[in-house]
Parts: C-alpha cells; sequence; structure tokens
C-alpha cells in the first residue's frame, strides 16, 4: 500500500469499508462463542491478552466507522430532519423484524414451556416493545435458553443500539449548534471528549466493569475519532510507515493506563490502511450488500439455538456454524428489510429537493 490521504479512499467503489465491517460482525460472533460455550466472556483468548475482547474491539471499529462514513453521509444531506430519517430507516425497520422473528417464531420453537402458555404471556410482546424502544433489549423470553451457559440471554448484543442512536443523537445536537462546521469549536468539544473519557477511565478496573457513563465515554469517543478523521481526511494520510507506528503504539501501551484511549486511535488507523488496500474482488463481492448489520443483531440468537441442537459443539465449531446460519439471515434481511427501507430516503430525495426549490422561488 502507498502512502494516499483518506479522501482518497472515501468514494463508493474506492475502500473496503463494507468488508471491514462484516469483518467486525464475524469478529463478534466468534468472540461470543467462547461465552456461550463457557459462559463467561474470560473464556475468550484475546480477554487475557487485552483490555478488550475481540468483539469488543470489533464493535469499537463498528463506531469508529460509522463515525466516520455518518460524517460524510452528514455533509451529503442537505437537511438534518433527511439525515436523522436515514439513521432511523438503517437501525429501526431490521431491529423490528428481527424482534418480531426471535420473540414470536424462535421463541415458540425453542422454549421449554407450553407454546400456547408462550403466547399468552405478556413476555413476548414486552419483549418486542422494548427491544425496539431500546429500553430492555437484554429481557429474557419464558423457558427459552434457560438451561445454556448464557441462561436466559436471548440477543445480548443488541445492548450497544441505544449508544449507537446516542452518538447519532449527539451529532445532530453538534451540527444543529454550528459546531460541526467551525472547526475550532468542533476541536474544543473533541477536546472535551478525551477529558471526559480520561475522567471516565480512571475511576474503574476494566471495562467491563462498566456503568452506562462509562460505555457513553468509550463510544463517544470512538464514534467521534471517526468524524475527526473524516474532518482530517485530505491530510491523514495512510501509509506503511503510519501503521508500524500504530502497531508499536499498541504494543507499548499495551496493559498501561494508556491502552484503551491510544487503542481505539492505533487500531482504527490500521482499520482504515486495511480500508484503502487494493483488494478489487472482495470489494465487487462485498459491495452486493451489507449484510453486516443482520449478522450482528441475528448472530447471538442464532448461537444459542445452535447450542440448543448440539450443546457439546466448541467454541470454534459453534463460530462457523452460527455464521453460516446468521449470513443466510442476514442476506434475507438486507435484501427483504434493510435495503428497500433505506430506498425510502432515496424516492422522499427528489421530494425534499423539489419543496426546498419551490420554497425558494
Amino acid at each position: 500500500m502507498l502512502s494516499v490521504p483518506l479522501s482518497a479512499i472515501l468514494g463508493r467503489g474506492n475502500n473496503n469499508f463494507d468488508l471491514v465491517r462484516v469483518a467486525a460482525a464475524a469478529s463478534v460472533i466468534v468472540s461470543h462463542a467462547f461465552a456461550q460455550v463457557h459462559g463467561t466472556a474470560a473464556a475468550e483468548p484475546l480477554a487475557s491478552l487485552s483490555v478488550y475482547t475481540l468483539g469488543q474491539h470489533a464493535v469499537n471499529i463498528f463506531f469508529l466507522l460509522s463515525g466516520l462514513l455518518v460524517s460524510a453521509s452528514l455533509d451529503r444531506t442537505p437537511s438534518l430532519a433527511a439525515f436523522a430519517t436515514s439513521r432511523i430507516l438503517r437501525i429501526f425497520p431490521g431491529l423490528i423484524v428481527c424482534a418480531i422473528v426471535v420473540a414470536f417464531i424462535l421463541g415458540p420453537i425453542v422454549t421449554t414451556h407450553d407454546v400456547g402458555a408462550f403466547f399468552t404471556s405478556p413476555a413476548p410482546y414486552f419483549y418486542v416493545l422494548g427491544t425496539v424502544a431500546l429500553v430492555s433489549v437484554g429481557a429474557p423470553l419464558p423457558g427459552v435458553f434457560d438451561a445454556l451457559p448464557e441462561a436466559g440471554a436471548v440477543n445480548t448484543p443488541l445492548w450497544t443500539l441505544k449508544y449507537e442512536v446516542l452518538v447519532y443523537a449527539a451529532l445532530v445536537i453538534v451540527a444543529a449548534l454550528g459546531i460541526w462546521r467551525r472547526p475550532v469549536m468542533f476541536w474544543l468539544f473533541f477536546f472535551f471528549l478525551v477529558v471526559f473519557h480520561a475522567a471516565v477511565e480512571v475511576n474503574h478496573d476494566h471495562p467491563n466493569d462498566h456503568l452506562m457513563l462509562d460505555h457513553l465515554a468509550r463510544f463517544m469517543l470512538c464514534f467521534f475519532l471517526g468524524t475527526a478523521a473524516y474532518r482530517l481526511r485530505t491530510w491523514l494520510r495512510l501509509s506503511p510507515y503510519g501503521a508500524l507506528l500504530a502497531v508499536a503504539l499498541l504494543v507499548i501501551t499495551n496493559g498501561t493506563v494508556f491502552e484503551e484511549s491510544i487503542g481505539y486511535g492505533a487500531i482504527g488507523y490500521l482499520v482504515l490502511c486495511f480500508a484503502a488496500l487494493p483488494m478489487t474482488r472482495l470489494r465487487m463481492i462485498s459491495a452486493r450488500g451489507d449484510i453486516s448489520y443482520g449478522l450482528y443483531i441475528y448472530g447471538w440468537p442464532v448461537a444459542q439455538s445452535v447450542l440448543l441442537i448440539a450443546p457439546e459443539l466448541g467454541p470454534i465449531a459453534l463460530a462457523a456454524v452460527s455464521l453460516a446460519v446468521a449470513s443466510l439471515l442476514a442476506v434475507g434481511s438486507w435484501r427483504l428489510i434493510e435495503r428497500p427501507a433505506l430506498d425510502l430516503k432515496r424516492i422522499a430525495a427528489p421530494r425534499r429537493a423539489r419543496m426546498l426549490l419551490l420554497a425558494r422561488t
């Protein structure tokens, strides 16, 4: 890879961002397989080598890439209302269908309770409402996965979605207040996030000890690191030398109080370097559809179901089978739910443009 500015790879077809997102979603499934088999996240190999597990690193990457790409979307979108609509259409249609599928198709199949009692219980209905409202994504379903090591955990990864919505809302507020368009104000805001994260970081011993405030500090910093990269896109160069420096920083800060904050930036830079690699064939395959979100929201319940059928599976085998099944569901989610939902904003865009033109005449 030659040295290139970040701006050179931001165009559609010039990067491997779709591939990175799929790899990150797959990493979450692989990482969670260890917890699902052994009943603890500490069983994941990377947990003893890094402050974060593989899955946690992958989620950090999701937020950083989201900050980068959503910032580009913000610059292209004619209004904040249109921008917010786009974000809603990206998250909620797929989530709504997933919650319904898990509660009313998967639940009755795997429950140890009477099926009639399952449907007459209020729990499945509250599960759907709570999941879609992002207030109780960890809610159990009657008799579902009760006998597994991660007992009663229906779809654990969904807890991060509320933070995704919060960082989107923060970006909307930053734009509405004029901070986004004023470089000095934006960098002051970013400096505040760095200080906020540092203040929160010194008050806990491990990322898994985090409360909501800790998670918010982590995801806000990761997301706005992505927005900062977008702001610096014309001079932020991606090069082998920069990648070597990022690796050196990861090694030097491993096990220190700087591991988290330095790791966000260093790993993020490495991800951007990977995204710049000329991988034409893989780009063509991944460009056929963004299945990363579907993998993320279906991966856990699929793995739990596989473990019910084959409890003797080890983490690697469980991850492999789960990835295969979740990929099929993710393709269906993309083609039948997510892409049609995103098409709605393209249909509405010409109408908004005509209204703006009439308003100006």
